[in-house]
């Protein structure tokens, strides 16, 4: 249930570190691209989605994506009015059969890893050119210029007093363009928000929906996560991932095996002394 947990905490909220400093776009791009879109109906939100990519400021939003989110699917529905949405958000994630700490499989070097899904369910309503939504925590969002089967929303999400905004990139295309993808990371460097990450388009989206994810449980996750010294040590490893990142030393994709194959390697240790 662990895991679970901690992709629950991808969806339900939005997350990272305060970016590396980087070069700012010219003010009049950033003007254009950050102006929120008029959104007067909910027909541009229907229909199934993945996400492509996501960039947040919450602490230890980078790790857990990087470890636990392989790709998200996102499906859209009306309720039957005009501004109220019914929205399903499949995660797929490494199997907890997998993990480390799952019987025989500990001692399995490197951790293989297959995937399962982990459905999400909650209403959303349209207003004001703003989604609202409530999973875990309350959270709002404004939709920014994208490509024309894209979904660009830029979050803000609250809990515990504190604000945390996500820029995430939706299409009903599994694989964007050069120029799209380029647009999407102007649009992060014009906010100074941390790197991207970006899900993985060579496997497939989840179709099972069957269970629901424990908002509670998620909910205490989250409130653990703002304690003082997780929060630092949260804030740590995202730096360490995006400097590594931005400096080649760590490739996009290894994350996820660098971090269960140490995680592994300190469970096989402390058992088996």
């Amino acid at each position: 249930m662990g895991n679970v947990s901690m992709l629950v905490v991808c969806v339900a909220v939005i997350f990272s570190l305060v970016s590396v400093s980087q070069t700012a776009p010219v003010s009049h791009t950033c003007e254009e691209l950050l102006k929120p879109l008029e959104m007067k109906t909910t027909d541009p939100l229907l229909g199934t989605f993945s996400l492509v990519g996501i960039s947040n400021n919450r602490p230890g939003s980078k790790l857990l994506c990087e470890v636990f989110l392989i790709n998200m699917r996102w499906d859209v529905v009306s309720l039957g009015t005009s501004d109220t949405l019914k929205s399903t958000i499949s995660l797929k994630f490494p199997d907890s059969n997998t993990l480390p700490g799952q019987g025989k499989k500990l001692i399995t070097f490197p951790v293989a890893l297959s995937e399962n899904c982990h459905p999400s369910v909650s209403n959303m309503t349209l207003e004001d050119n703003k989604l609202s939504w409530i999973f875990g925590v309350p959270s709002t969002a404004v939709f920014l210029p994208t490509c024309p089967d894209c979904l660009l929303t830029q979050t803000t999400s609250s809990i515990n007093g504190n604000t945390y905004t996500s820029l995430e990139l939706y299409s009903k295309r599994r694989e964007l363009t050069t120029d799209e993808l380029l647009q999407f990371k102007t649009q992060i460097d014009c906010l100074k928000m941390p790197t991207a990450y970006f899900t993985k388009t060579t496997s497939e989206l989840c179709s099972d929906y069957e269970g629901q994810s424990p908002l509670n449980f998620a909910k205490e996750i989250l409130d653990f996560m703002e304690h003082d010294v997780v929060n630092v040590f949260l804030r740590m490893s995202d730096f360490l991932i995006e400097t590594g990142e931005r400096l080649g030393v760590i490739r996009p994709g290894e994350v996820r095996i660098v971090v269960l194959n140490l995680v592994a390697l300190i469970t096989y240790i402390i058992f088996h002394k």
